[in-house]
């Protein structure tokens, strides 16, 4: 894989994506968001350090993250919260 290439199954995050809708670092120290609001992309690799945390906090907000082509989203399950 070219490098800059994100790989959805590797340790990367997908920072094209994340700008291309206007997403940017908030807080301190600086953490960018998990998921495009607007589509569901997740923009982590599943290799990522805090995958893990991303999971659970979309389970934990009613939604499923799920493997579409080759790329990871998640959206809200029916009777999500």
């Amino acid at each position: 894989m070219p490098l800059g290439v994100f790989n959805p199954e590797g340790r990367g995050y997908d920072y094209t994506s994340a700008r291309k809708y206007g997403l940017k670092a908030m807080g301190y120290p600086p953490h960018w968001p998990s998921r495009v609001p607007q589509t569901g992309l997740i923009l982590k690799g599943r290799k990522h350090k805090t995958w893990a945390m991303t999971a659970a906090g979309e389970e934990a907000k009613g939604y499923k993250i799920t493997r579409r082509n080759n790329r990871y989203y998640s959206f809200r399950r029916p009777g999500g919260v």
